[in-house]
């Protein structure tokens, strides 16, 4: 902002400086992810993002509905609409109709994006099956999988870019084609060229991926879809997609997705035990349930999980059982929509941080957006809401279970923390640490064992629990029917946190819940020249907060003036430096 005045024959430009929230999370483009070509009857994976100003997906945009078309008209598709999460989705597609190359565009507001997709309807067709021979093979172009294929030790099964493997399927039962890895696979598409793995009919489904004690592989924008017929295992009874045992597996900006149906069969997205895994920018949706692993380490980064729908243990994500020094994590990702728990652990050590989960809720049973289970469960910087619980606790055996929670907002769930008796986990050894958080509406905290459970300071509850620091009040979220949970101005968790570093970046002292508070931009105004040449004007900004104002002449070379403490809001600066100039140029700037 700049105001230009004109006084004394002097000339005086005020510009008031601040990054700005909203703008910085604006919604930018839209961002349209399908293969480059297709087969006529085969399903395609749609993958829709809202991208911000920045480039990264618009995790503020709580649900969105992205509209499909195509081009020239009598290109059909099997469904237009793509339901969009915190910014990201994704529908599983069938062209039909006239066939032939065809343009598709996906439409949500006034953003849209295109994508060409050529047809394969006379590509040749290589067929694929039994062991592989040699040291390494490599697919490309259109690869039919009519058998199991196995990779045996010591061989390299490369999938090039642009590849599309179908896979013979079944109807029903657990006798279909599988991939059997001892060696690696090296999966390596592209962004514009990915790779899909799914099944050669839209209506059957084909097994599973099995790494087997073997060498570690990578997955590389590949979307692997329409699988699950096999023999049931694990916590479901069900067929995980991915079955690594022993094994290293990195999945970078994949897809997988469509494995089971809202009924809750037949597929889980993976089941591993003994591993390693990494998902990276990845998609897991629409499975009976997301990874299950045991004795198995996880780092998953900046990857949904959504659509996870079963009669029971229809979780986002269930790690258990791993071994000392064995880490799961989750950093930047979003859980969202089941009908069991986001997160259930059992005797894992997990971080969970600046993530969001939401929308697990069960009237079968009391979902968790995080259930933990004996060992340990760190959650900082996260979001959980409109769940049945937000975060439950329970011990059966061994140390105690513990929970801690710092700077997290958990809210419009019925109970937003519980210590949990049941009667396979009778308690009451558990212990919670929660700071610098908001635990608002709801039951805030509820405990079947007594307020010994709980060490809670510096955090907005809505109902008092004992606690240094502890405030009861309405914390202002910017929209809440919207699901913007940031700050208003002034909101009474801002500034509240534990005195003690971090500070925010800033410098003021932390604030409560998972957004910190951004002051709006500073205005600068009430230009005024002292009769010996000086100026003086009006800074009117956040209070409580140091703002540094600079100086110019030129509007390129900036000059240190002053940094100001704005104590009320609006103040008068004076610049005792200035005299004899012919025209000055302020600004003022948050100070960090």
């Amino acid at each position: 902002m700049r105001h230009s005045c004109k006084f004394a024959g002097t000339i005086l430009l005020l510009a008031g400086l601040a990054i700005s929230s909203s703008a910085a999370n604006a919604p930018g483009r839209l961002k349209l992810i399908t293969p480059a070509a297709y087969l006529p009857q085969v399903s395609i994976l749609v993958r829709v993002e809202v991208l911000n100003s920045q480039g990264a997906t618009d995790r503020s945009l709580w649900n969105g509905e992205a509209i499909l078309s195509a081009t020239p008209p009598g290109v059909t598709l099997s469904t237009n609409r793509v339901r969009l999460r915190n910014g990201l989705g994704s529908t599983l597609v069938t062209v039909g109709g006239l066939g032939g190359d065809f343009t598709l565009t996906a439409t949500m507001s006034s953003l849209t994006a295109s994508r060409s997709l050529a047809t394969l309807a006379a590509a040749p067709v290589a067929t694929a099956g039994g062991t592989l021979g040699g040291t390494s093979t490599t697919w490309s172009g259109v690869v039919r999988v009519t058998s199991d294929v196995t990779v045996p030790a010591g061989h390299t099964l490369t999938i090039e870019s642009n590849t599309l493997v179908i896979i013979d399927g079944v109807v029903s039962g657990s006798t279909t084609n599988d991939l059997l890895v001892a060696g690696t696979i090296q999966s390596l598409g592209t962004e514009e060229h990915p790779v899909t793995i799914t099944c050669s009919s839209p209506t059957l489904r084909w097994g599973q991926i099995r790494h087997n004690n073997a060498q570690p592989s990578l997955y590389r924008h590949t979307s692997i879809t329409r699988a699950g017929r096999g023999a049931g295992e694990g916590h479901t009874g069900t067929t995980p997609v991915i079955r690594p045992t022993n094994s290293r597996l990195v999945f970078e900006n994949c897809n997988l997705t469509d494995f089971a149906e809202l009924t809750g069969g037949p597929g889980k997205i993976a089941q591993a035990s003994g591993s390693d895994l990494t998902f990276i920018n990845c998609l897991f949706q629409r499975a009976r349930m997301g990874p299950e692993i045991s004795g198995t380490a996880l780092a998953c980064t900046n990857t949904w999980i959504m659509d996870m729908n079963g009669p029971d243990d229809a979780d986002g994500i269930y790690p258990h059982n791993q071994a000392p020094g064995q880490e799961v994590t989750f950093s930047g990702c979003v859980l969202a929509a089941g009908d069991d728990d986001g997160i259930d652990t059992l005797g894992a050590v997990v971080t969970v941080e600046d993530c969001i989960l939401r929308d697990w809720a069960s009237v079968v049973e009391d979902a968790k957006a995080i259930s933990v289970f004996n060992g340990a469960t760190h959650v900082r910087r996260c979001l959980i809401v409109d769940s049945t619980v937000g975060v439950a606790a329970k011990w059966s055996g061994g140390g105690a279970t513990v929970v801690t929670i710092n700077n997290t907002t958990i809210t419009r769930n019925m109970t937003n923390v519980l210590a949990q008796f049941k009667d396979n986990a009778p308690g009451p050894f558990i212990d919670y640490r929660i700071t610098n958080s908001i635990l608002w509406g709801g039951d805030a905290v509820q405990s079947d064992f007594g307020e010994t459970n709980f060490t809670i300071r510096s955090t907005l509850l809505s109902e008092p629990w004992p606690g240094e620091g502890n405030i009861v009040a309405d914390p202002l979220f910017a929209d809440e029917s919207a699901r913007n949970f940031h700050l208003q101005s002034y909101s009474p968790a801002i500034d509240a946190g534990a005195p003690a570093p971090p500070l925010d970046p800033d410098g003021s002292p932390a604030d409560l819940g998972c957004f910190r508070f951004i002051p709006p931009a500073p205005v600068l105004g009430a230009p005024l020249m002292q009769p010996d040449g000086t100026y003086q004007f009006t800074l009117n900004a956040y209070t409580n907060r140091n703002y540094v104002i600079e100086s110019s002449t030129n509007a390129t070379a900036w000059n240190f003036v002053k940094t100001v403490l704005q104590a009320v809001e609006s103040s008068v600066v004076a610049d005792a430096s200035a005299s004899n100039v012919t025209h000055r140029l302020y600004r003022a700037r948050l100070a960090p």
